[in-house]
């Protein structure tokens, strides 16, 4: 993960909190949510692999701890272990917030965002021959399955309704453009 921890700080006036170094256990290994997290760069999701990477966050009486980035902003895991993105400038553009709730817990998380980048591929899998109406069933099979993780909500989601509004407006992208190939080449 390569966030910009910096302008994070700048941005939202946090600290980054440095901790000790804590010893290695197996559970670590066998209890790992964040290795079912695909990095999906295309859309600058990128995430830590292991807890002991996490970067923790303050700010007056706030704490989060940092697991990983999109094109929105930073997502953070709450005191309560719920998720939130903190939001970039495009991400404030868009919500109008600097912090936005997103899932209720990790578990939720990574099955919300394993369920969209199913949906990804499934737009991948027919991007030649996709009519509108399978582009609303994708979308809308998503945010049903999203709100279905989740317990009787008392919050909305609207990072993820953001993702199914990116889906039907054909604003999800599915590949390399000619600016990231150039690059690579250099």
């Amino acid at each position: 993960m390569t966030v910009n921890i910096d302008e994070l700080v700048k941005e939202h006036g946090f600290s980054v909190v440095t901790s000790e170094e804590k010893p290695f256990h197996l559970d670590e290994i066998r209890f790992n949510l964040f290795a079912y997290l695909e990095d999906y760069s295309k859309m600058g999701f990128s995430f830590v692999k292991v807890a002991r990477d996490l970067v923790e966050l303050r700010r007056k009486l706030e704490s989060y701890r940092l697991f990983g980035q999109c094109f929105l902003g930073a997502f953070v895991i709450g005191e309560e272990e719920q998720i939130f993105l903190l939001c970039n400038q495009e991400g404030g553009e868009v919500f109008q917030e600097s912090r936005i709730y997103v899932n209720s817990s990790l578990q939720a998380f990574v099955s919300s965002y394993s369920l969209f980048l199913s949906a990804v591929f499934l737009l991948k899998a027919k991007f030649y021959e996709i009519e509108q109406d399978e582009v609303e069933e994708i979308a809308a099979n998503l945010m049903d399955q999203v709100l279905a993780l989740e317990a009787p909500l008392e919050q909305e989601l609207p990072f993820w309704e953001h993702m199914v509004y990116l889906i039907e407006d054909d604003g999800i992208v599915l590949r390399d453009d000619l600016f990231h190939i150039l690059n690579k080449e250099q």
